[in-house]
């Protein structure tokens, strides 16, 4: 897959490059190493169902597999916390669990357990595949890596997530690279507190967008409307020439016209003739993973 799509946020691809350059390659190389034509499935999702889509719980598998084998382990931290507002202030930086614990019980409260986790940290280096729902990566970027980042155990967090033409191929409500990074913008130089880079992925060559049947059909119906149109504008500058009395502004506005309409004609046709390949190719795809 290709990962040309890089936004970073408080310099933190600066700090890979200089500081942890071999690290930053395996990433790379990492991505580029995935094919995620690969990682297929006909859907089941209600407003997608028998399409074909890339299996994100596949592709993350994978990343799981190439990651793992570098080094590159999970990390979950557990810790505490309480109902009580003044007795959190006080244990939100205590990195110890136990004595987290034991301070609000010995206020009298009741303490819960509970956790936070990353799926890959190498070298104080935290990355998050993400192609979950849209409000994951907000998430990520605002709990996990902050978490990690101001308990002193990253310098940097990376969240990698799928670029708006993959997610488009993907099942419904998975966050996208150019929707994240502006809100990040939006939020200011300093929100989230942790340096960040996050990486829009998607494949050199992409499966067809889905409900290519209908687009053809659409493309069909616009083809038949603009050739009538056609048909509409030639007799109109038949009519401009064969006139009694020849209006040569008549005739160049019904040749302009008809010009504009053999144009659109051609854009029509063309789109027609990618939808029909896309439907061609989707139904290839089926018929694969249905052996498969």
């Amino acid at each position: 897959m290709r990962h040309d799509y890089i936004y970073n946020h408080l310099n933190a691809e600066e700090f890979l490059i200089v500081k942890r350059s071999a690290q930053w390659q395996q990433i790379l190389d990492a991505i580029e190493s995935i094919d995620a034509n690969q990682f297929l499935k006909i859907s089941n999702d209600k407003t997608r169902r028998g399409e074909v889509l890339y299996n994100q719980v596949a592709i993350n598998d994978e990343f799981k597999r190439i990651l793992g084998s570098s080094g590159w382990n999970e990390m979950k931290t557990e810790y505490y916390v309480t109902g009580d507002i003044s007795t959190s202030k006080d244990i939100v930086r205590e990195k110890d669990a136990e004595v987290q614990k034991r301070t609000i019980e010995e206020r009298g409260h009741t303490a819960f357990s509970t956790y936070n986790q990353v799926d890959f940290v190498k070298d104080r280096i935290a990355i998050e595949v993400q192609f979950g729902k849209y409000f994951s990566v907000a998430y990520d970027l605002h709990v996990k890596h902050t978490f990690f980042f101001l308990r002193d155990e990253i310098d940097v967090g990376i969240e990698i997530i799928p670029t708006h033409a993959m997610m488009r191929r993907m099942d419904t409500g998975v966050s996208w690279f150019e929707n994240e990074v502006t809100n990040v913008i939006r939020e200011g130089r300093n929100n989230p507190s942790v340096p960040i880079v996050i990486i829009g992925i998607e494949p050199e060559d992409l499966i067809p967008e889905t409900n290519a049947t209908k687009r053809a059909e659409t493309a069909a119906k616009r083809v038949e409307k603009t050739l009538e149109k056609v048909t509409k504008a030639e007799a109109k500058l038949t009519r401009a020439r064969n006139a009694r009395v020849p209006d040569d502004d008549k005739i160049v506005s019904a040749e302009t016209q008809l010009e504009a309409c053999r144009q659109d004609l051609l854009v029509a046709e063309s789109e027609l003739a990618a939808a029909q390949i896309d439907v061609q190719r989707t139904e290839e795809l089926k018929a694969q993973l249905r052996i498969e």
